[in-house]
This record gives structure tokens, sequence and C-alpha cells, in this order.
């Protein structure tokens, strides 16, 4: 039961970081005693490797894979859109001493590694402490990507494909944003405005009586 309430405890502090955050659990939770619930399995994050295949159309399909010496307990993967970076967060990990962490596959244009520790009940009155060795690994890229996670033993692989078009597309959807925000701005004002001269503008007129509207009886000639 403390194994899953850690675990419960880490989707929402993931979730309060970021909407987007999938959260992927490597761990038997159903078949964990008691006794190894206390043991808390440590591994290593040993490698980052990148691969890249360029099909006919100039399309990239590129591969960034994260070699373990075991299984992280549990992972979370976003885009963090105030650092630009898609953002790997590995928990019960530790940094390998000869890792290679430097990704620059377009379009991400680098990375960095960092280790933390994080105690999962420091904000829950009345339970031990829980410090878990978590391992982030930052790839920066102004683009919030569509990619895939695949875990495969010791193993955790993100996919994604990239091509010039690709590019052309996302950088289209960012601009429309910029430019729809005030045009639309600027077509309810006028909307707006069109509709006051119309309306507004006739029945305040109205109200207020317009001398040119006053009708009078006309002068009849007197009978003889």
């Amino acid at each position: 039961m403390k194994r899953l309430a850690s675990t419960f405890l880490i989707a929402l502090g993931l979730i309060a970081t970021s909407v987007f955050a999938q959260y992927e659990d490597l761990s038997n939770l159903g078949g964990s005693s008691s006794s190894a619930i206390a043991v808390k399995q440590v591994c290593t994050l040993q490698n980052i490797r990148t691969t890249k295949t360029v099909d006919d159309n100039g399309v990239n399909t590129n591969s960034v894979a994260f070699t373990f010496s075991g299984k992280p307990s549990v992972y979370f993967n976003y885009y963090d859109a105030q650092k630009k970076a898609v953002v790997f967060d590995f928990y019960d990990t530790h940094i390998g001493k000869n890792l290679l962490s430097t990704v620059t596959e377009a379009p991400i244009t680098g990375s960095s590694v960092d280790s933390t520790q994080i105690d999962l009940n420091k904000d829950t009155k009345g339970l031990q402490s829980d410090i878990r060795d978590v391992v982030r690994v930052t790839m920066f890229t102004p683009y919030d990507l569509e990619y895939e996670v695949q875990d495969n033993k010791t193993v955790v692989t993100m996919n994604f494909k990239w091509s010039g078009k690709k590019e052309s597309q996302l950088k289209s959807a960012k601009n429309a944003f910029y430019w729809e925000f005030p045009v639309g701005l600027a077509v309810v004002g006028g909307v707006g405005f069109g509709a006051y001269e119309l309306f507004l503008k006739k029945d305040d007129a109205s109200a207020n009586g317009n001398p040119l509207d006053n009708t009078y009886p006309s002068a009849r000639p007197s009978s003889p």
C-alpha cells in the first residue's frame, strides 16, 4: 500500500507540473511483498544513444534510446513550454559515470542530464519520509513534438519523425496563433462598432427626438 501511495503522489506532482505529462509504471506493483517494498531498487542511466534513418521523401525517423543497468521504478515524459524542452524524469535512478548525454538530432538542439532527490511524503503529515533519486533528461526544442515511447527490459526509447514539411507546419501553427488573436479582437471590435452604428445609434436618435422626423398637420383653406 505504501508503494501504491508513493506512486499516486508521484502522478499528482507531475500533473501539477504539466497537464500533458505521460506516466509509465515499470514496476510490478501487484507482485510486490511488504519486505520487497522496503528495499528501494536503484538503477543507473548508462547511455543515451540517438539513431536516424531517412526515407525517399526526406522524412527522418529519429530514435533516442535511454539504456539502464536495471529498470526505473516509474518515469514521466512531457513537454515543458517554459523551458521549451521535452523532459524525461526517471525515478530511483542514478547517472552513470561514463554517460554520453548530448542529443542534437533536429529539431532537438541540445540536452542536459541532472539528478536530484525528492521526498514523496514531504507534504503529507504523519508519513515517514520517502526519499527517491530522480534523473531528469531535458532535450531542448522550440516545438511540442509528437512522439511515441517504448520500453523493453532495460531500454526506454523515444521515437519521432521529422522533416522540413513538418517544421513548416509547426511554424505556421505558431505564427497563426500570434496573428489570429489580435485579428480576432479587431473583428470583434469591428462588429461591435457596426452594430452601434446600425442599431444603437439609431435608437439613441429616436429617443432624443430628431426635429426632422417631426410631422405637423397641413393647413386647410377656410370655407367660403
